[in-house]
């Protein structure tokens, strides 16, 4: 009979092993063209020290690779007196596992993200759309889900309204906070 025990060496376990060997076949889906959603991390920050106030800059920029599998059945669309907005969750999932936890839970950013920071997932649909291809911003829902099984993390995301333009420029009016007169 085995002895009971935790693995004492899960980075060097078998389903670790096989993590790149996913990844490989994910790569063949992307050249393919069967991913068409592309993921990016981004981190933007505002030289006014919070979201809205002063300049808006892209810090960073990284795409998850190969590329994941997205789905947004549960995006939904809703009409009010401000516009469209989306609404719902929607799931990124087949995430590499050679990405750590930290790094999806903090958006690949260096350094912590403080005041006048925001980290997001943006989703593009690849060059078949052309250069008019919306960006749906995303933040995390729930903590990242490492299903090891599958070679995989899940990350399942909620939609942000403050999307950038095709073209990446930032929204110029940013979220404004009501502030007494002077």
């Amino acid at each position: 009979m085995a002895k009971l025990r935790p693995n004492r060496a899960p980075e060097r376990s078998l389903a670790d092993e096989f993590g790149p060997v996913a990844d490989e076949m994910r790569q063949l889906l992307t050249d393919s063209g069967m991913r068409p959603y592309r993921v990016f991390a981004v981190v933007v920050e505002h030289s006014g020290g919070e979201e809205g106030r002063g300049n808006a800059r892209v810090v960073s920029e990284v795409e998850l690779l190969p590329t994941p599998l997205v789905s947004q059945r549960g995006v939904r669309t809703k009409l009010g007196p401000g516009g469209k907005s989306d609404r719902g969750f929607a799931t990124i999932s087949e995430v590499s596992t050679r990405y750590t936890e930290e790094q999806l839970q903090r958006s690949f950013h260096v350094k912590p993200i403080t005041e006048g920071v925001e980290a997001f997932y943006e989703v593009r649909l690849d060059a078949r759309d052309g250069k008019n291809a919306a960006r749906r911003r995303y933040a995390l829902r729930d903590v990242p889900e490492l299903d090891q099984e599958n070679f995989q993390w899940v990350l399942r995301v909620s939609p942000q309204d403050q999307k950038r333009s095709p073209s990446g420029e930032l929204n110029k009016s940013g979220r404004r906070r009501w502030q007494p007169k002077k």
